[in-house]
């Protein structure tokens, strides 16, 4: 059943106005069947009128052919007419009951038993049509095997049109189907109890029990001559012992609290305890009235209703294994869409923030907090409001045309909404929108606030706004604080990572490059140019007697030249050079596409406007000499270095040629201006 009902729940399940449709349809059909049933077999008779009970008062015990095959003694019954009964001639003994003068109350209990069991039967077919439930399909089975036992044995089975033909087995086939029946207990008990892994010895009994049966009923069909007394009693235990396995299995559900067994337990002894009454009064142990021969019979008809009742909670089963299985598929649907935008938004943070300028990169992160909230939260709208945060404000609304809005409620409840973002705890309030010029009714807006975790100063919050009474869960909640508390963290990141990369990049003193990142800058422009097959040049510049400076002027001048000639560097080199610091007063430039003549003349220009600056520190003010030496890229150099020791010589041979003339060789050039004095 399990199984059954977790597969259509997980494969798309019958609608329930699909099964309904079909029960109510197969209920119907079996009512006509069963009117049909007892007007043939058991009505009329009774209308046939005196001439046919008179006939059937002259007709011979050996004339009924079920009567004449019964084992036992037969004795006549006379015929009676009463108010209560319809004359019907009788041959009787302890185990087959035909043509006797049936009570009308009688005949009424045989119809409501066979008309009972046929509609269970057919609503039995329309839920297994719908369901697709082999329990259904094994509850069938165990209703027609009782339904066709009770015929049998109380000689109706040969009265039914097209039936004829059962009369001549005769007792041995009531036995027959009295062991199909036993067989169909075992199967239907097991299949309802399903105690194979609580009881899995009583399982295995259940389930190879019917064999026993099924071999009875076969011998019972050879139609053995002298054994129909053997085979009598064969099945009599065979069906007690059918019925103590199924009490057995249901109690074992029972006590592990399987719904609706105890009805079932409940039901199983009492089919037994009328067993047992029925045997007692074939046996002649308890004498005989109107209704004990019968009690057997209503057991099993009421023990078939009941069962069909505890059936139809499998359906309750089945809708509840819909619905949770629909509701883990939401959850799981859910889990993963909100575990794939996570992903997501952290990769696009990532990669968003990582070049992005220090400006841009609250706006960028929070923008993608936005997006991210409005596809997870069901919203109207979403505001990202930060106040001193990295030293500005910032307000960023989802979508942009209620900024106005947003400003408003930041302004009405800054209070409130300050001492929320302290407290880190998201919460959500109701604001009342006021009524609008044309007399429209005031709307009612819930809004989620969640904190930033950023440091005091600063402080901030998403805020989502949601129209109506409709509040937030405790999990959406969750979500937007878990992707707002990301994003901070992102932000902060991306701007450490920022003053660390300028740190390892840059001179804290110049706001150039730094010497490692100019080795690699160096090595990188020189493959490029090798492998464009381009030119490049290197120049190296360097301060005149910065020594001397700093012992006239102090370390403050000195530091305050390396500046200036950073600057004047930086500013010649535009964005066609690479600037960097290379030692304590030498500079390094990188000119990419630059010949021999173009680096002399650009280094020329540089210089001229070096030594023409002013250097003023305490009011004082001075100028310095520049040294620069140039080379370039020859075919023959398999890497920079030999580049870097021929500007290196380059930069000597101006220091030794009067300190300050750019040297390029086979190039000289004029002198720097004396050292400061």
């Amino acid at each position: 059943m399990d199984t059954n009902l977790a597969w259509s729940a997980g494969s798309g399940a019958r609608p329930m106005a699909t099964l309904s449709a079909r029960a109510l349809a197969c209920a119907l059909l079996a009512v006509l069947c069963a009117l049909f049933l007892g007007w043939a077999g058991l009505v009329a008779p009774t209308q046939a009128g005196a001439h046919h009970a008179a006939a059937q008062l002259t007709t011979p015990a050996s004339a009924n052919p079920v009567a004449a095959a019964a084992a036992g003694a037969t004795r006549s019954v006379p015929a009676t007419t009463t108010p209560d009964t319809a004359t019907v001639p009788a041959v009787a003994n302890d185990s087959i009951a035909v043509n006797a003068a049936i009570p009308v109350a009688r005949i009424a209990l045989f119809t409501a038993l066979y008309t009972g069991l046929a509609l269970l039967l057919f609503i039995g077919g329309g839920m297994y049509a719908a369901l697709r439930d082999r329990q259904y399909l094994f509850y069938m089975g165990y209703v027609a095997a009782t339904l066709a036992f009770l015929l049998a044995r109380n000689g109706h089975m040969h009265l039914l049109p097209g039936m004829g033909w059962f009369a001549a087995w005769g007792a041995p086939g009531m036995y027959a189907l009295g062991n199909v029946m036993a067989a169909a207990i075992v199967v239907t008990a097991r299949g309802f109890a399903d105690v194979s892994r609580q009881a899995p010895a009583i399982d295995r009994v259940l389930r190879w029990f019917p064999l026993a049966p099924g071999l009875l009923a076969a011998a019972c069909m050879l139609d053995l001559d002298g054994k129909a007394g053997v085979l009598r009693i064969a099945t009599r235990i065979d069906l007690f012992v059918a019925i103590a396995l199924a009490i057995a299995a249901t109690a074992v559900a029972w006590q592990h609290r399987k719904r609706t067994t105890l009805p079932m337990l409940l039901m199983w002894l009492g089919v037994f305890l009328a067993s047992g009454l029925r045997a007692m009064v074939d046996g002649g142990e308890i004498a005989a009235d109107a209704w004990k021969p019968f009690a057997d019979q209503i057991a099993f008809a009421l023990n078939a209703l009941v069962l069909g009742m505890a059936l139809t909670d499998h359906v309750i089963e089945f809708r509840l294994q819909r619905d949770r299985a629909s509701l883990a598929k939401e959850q799981a649907d859910a889990s993963l869409k909100l575990e794939r935008e996570r992903l997501k938004f952290i990769e696009a943070l990532h990669t968003s923030l990582r070049d992005a300028p220090s400006g841009d990169q609250e706006w960028l992160a929070f923008r993608r907090l936005l997006e991210v909230v409005r596809e997870l939260v069901p919203q109207a709208s979403s505001a990202v409001a930060l106040h001193a945060f990295h030293d500005n404000d910032l307000l960023l609304c989802e979508p942009n045309d209620t900024r106005n809005a947003y400003q408003h409620l930041l302004v009405s409840r800054s209070g409130a909404f300050k001492g929320i973002s302290r407290s880190q705890l998201p919460m959500q309030l109701r604001v009342d929108v006021p009524p609008t010029a044309d007399g429209a009714q005031p709307e009612l807006i819930q809004v989620a606030v969640v904190p930033l975790p950023l440091s005091a100063p600063a402080w901030g919050m998403l805020l989502i706004e949601r129209r109506g009474w409709q509040g937030f869960e405790r999990e959406e909640l969750n979500v937007a604080a878990e992707l707002a508390q990301k994003a901070t963290r992102a932000v902060e990141d991306a701007a450490n990572d920022r003053v660390l990369r300028i740190n390892a990049e840059f001179d804290a003193l110049t706001a150039v490059f730094n010497r490692r990142t100019m080795d690699n800058r160096l090595a990188a422009y020189f493959k490029e140019s090798q492998v464009r097959r381009t030119a490049l040049a290197v120049l190296f510049a360097d301060l005149d007697h910065l020594k001397e400076t700093n012992e006239v002027y102090g370390h403050a001048a000195g530091d305050q030249a390396l500046r200036m000639l950073a600057e004047t560097l930086k500013a010649h080199c535009g964005t066609t050079g690479v600037v960097g610091r290379y030692g304590s007063d030498k500079f390094v430039v990188i000119l990419p596409d630059f010949n021999p003549e173009q680096a002399r003349r650009w280094a020329e220009a540089m210089r001229t406007d070096a030594m023409a600056r002013d250097v003023a520190v305490d009011e004082k003010s001075f100028r310095v000499g520049v040294s620069v030496g140039i080379a370039s890229r020859l075919a023959e150099d398999g890497d920079v270095m030999p580049v870097i020791e021929r500007v290196e010589k380059a930069l000597a041979a101006s220091k030794r040629g009067g300190r300050g003339p750019v040297q390029a060789p086979p190039i000289r050039s004029v002198s720097s201006a004396p050292p400061p004095r």
